[in-house]
């Protein structure tokens, strides 16, 4: 109680105020004109606390001095014309503070149990907000009827009949109007595409028409009074199951409507019972269209809703799957590419050499290409790691792998470390002439590095011998044959001074095979 009274130091917002008070006058007049079933008999379903609790849902608590002003216009426009005098004043004050009373408590226990968003989005709080209205308008229609009868305008003998018809006006009211004030605020109109717009259109035609032929055009007799009202639930679950809580408010509006008419002017399944029997089984049976209405779309948009974020997790799921995939691909390339890469040279290790010796025989034997090989090694390579130390034998080893990468400029070509100092150069579609040529310019290459080798009995920097070999693979049963024609000119090489390079003829030494 303590969080209701603390509404009223709240500075009000004066504008806000004034508007709520004009809006609460114009729904009472309306509702006293469009929905009542006969003249001098209350409307079935009072709109202007339906307003009331949306409003101050919406604007928060300060706007209570304009909810309380609009009762009291609309109270004491209503009670003047029945009570000369001044005697209207209390029974108009009374109710005034009821309407306040119960808008303040609705609007109390909503924020304290629901919370800020929509009450009717999901299936719980739309069960909860429910009872919220049913106790908040419990406790503005019993202060109404204490006023009422304090003041003389009430007997005894009415005070239940005219407590339930204020207890079902006012939470019909808050049911649909507030229910449909807070679902306009919140759901914007979407952008939609023509056939939705056509499905709605189609709709509400079927809406009207099955609603008008219950209410309207059907004049049963005591004999023919059957259950048709009925019938309008499933139109109901339809806007429900296939748009928002938006058409189904609109829908509910609709029905309401054409059964009131209807049933002023004489139609639909309620006649032949008193105008006061009449207007209870008006109103309940409106308060549960309402309830079950609201429900079904509550539980629709709660579905759809948890639809969407299983969707948006879904797709994050797999975004995040996408990334780690990718990751994983990158990480294997890079494992595959570090476990063909020698890590002291910096060029293909001999894992990858054979796998493209494999590979190039076989398509130089499909195409009957030639396949050439030069076979190299760094001349006196342990003395110079005896002199200079193993750091700079693998700075020495490095430099001269690099070299000899840039002297084979050919894509297809690899260069790759075959053991310890030796180097080895695979060259695909390669003739013997261009395995020397490719030979000299790795010569000349490694010579231009110009590494400084003291141990070197042929030369004061650091040279290398090379051996080349090119056969045919069509004409050559097995590619070692090419490795070991390579490795015997590079043993010549040795044998004939170092810093120098033999090649072999196309064919592999015959004392070999």
């Amino acid at each position: 109680m303590r969080g209701i009274l603390s509404a009223f130091p709240a500075a009000p917002n004066w504008l806000a105020c004034v508007l709520v008070a004009a809006l609460y006058c114009a729904s009472a007049w309306l509702g006293s004109r469009l929905l009542m079933l006969e003249l001098g008999m209350d409307s079935v379903v009072w709109p202007q606390p339906g307003l009331a609790l949306a409003a101050m849902l919406l604007r928060g608590r300060r706007i209570w001095p304009g909810v309380l002003l609009g009762a009291l216009l609309a109270e004491g426009w209503q009670w003047s014309a029945l009570i000369d005098g001044l005697g209207w004043l209390l029974p108009a004050c009374g109710v005034a503070l009821g309407v306040l009373a119960q808008t303040l408590l609705g609007a109390w226990l909503v924020r304290r149990h629901i919370g800020r968003g929509n009450p009717l989005d999901s299936f719980s709080h739309c069960l909860l907000f429910f009872v919220i209205v049913v106790a908040m308008t419990l406790l503005g229609t019993l202060i109404a009827i204490a006023s009422l009868y304090l003041s003389g305008q009430l007997p005894q003998k009415q005070l239940v009949a005219e407590g339930c018809l204020r207890w079902l006006s006012s939470g019909c009211g808050v049911l649909l109007f507030g229910s449909m004030l807070l679902i306009f605020h919140r759901h914007r109109w979407p952008r939609v595409g023509r056939e939705i717009w056509y499905e709605m259109l189609a709709y509400f035609g079927m809406v009207t028409l099955l609603t008008a032929s219950i209410f309207v055009w059907w004049h049963p007799t005591l004999d023919t009074t059957y259950p048709l009202d009925m019938l309008v639930l499933p139109l109901v679950a339809w806007a429900a199951f296939r748009f928002t809580p938006r058409e189904v408010v609109l829908a509910l509006l609709l029905i309401m409507t054409l059964a009131l008419w209807g049933t002023r002017h004489g139609g639909g399944p309620y006649l032949g019972y008193s105008a006061y029997s009449t207007l209870i089984i008006v109103q309940t049976y409106i308060g549960i269209l309402t309830v079950v209405s609201l429900c079904v779309g509550a539980l629709m948009s709660e579905q759809l809703r948890i639809k969407q974020e299983l969707d948006r997790q879904q797709e994050l799921l797999e975004q995040q799957v996408r990334i780690r995939t990718l990751a994983l691909e990158q990480s294997h390339a890079e494992v595959l590419a570090l476990s063909r890469v020698d890590p002291v040279t910096g060029i293909a290790n001999r894992r990858c050499f054979e796998e493209s010796l494999d590979g190039e025989w076989r398509r130089a034997r499909r195409l009957g290409a030639p396949l050439g090989m030069l076979m190299i090694d760094i001349d006196y390579f342990k003395l110079y790691n005896d002199h200079y130390g193993h750091v700079s034998g693998d700075y020495c080893l490095r430099e001269v792998a690099q070299s000899i990468r840039s002297s084979v400029r050919r894509p297809q070509d690899l260069v790759a470390r075959y053991g310890g100092e030796e180097i080895i150069c695979l060259l695909p579609d390669t003739t013997e002439d261009g395995v020397a040529c490719v030979g000299e310019a790795v010569l000349e290459a490694v010579r231009d590095l110009q590494l400084p080798h003291v141990g070197s009995a042929i030369s004061a920097i650091v040279t290398i011998s090379v051996g080349g070999a090119s056969v045919l693979p069509r004409e050559t049963p097995d590619s070692r044959q090419l490795v070991e024609a390579a490795d015997r000119q590079l043993y010549r090489a040795k044998q004939q001074g170092r810093n120098r390079m033999e090649i072999a003829g196309d064919e592999p030494d015959p004392s070999t095979g």
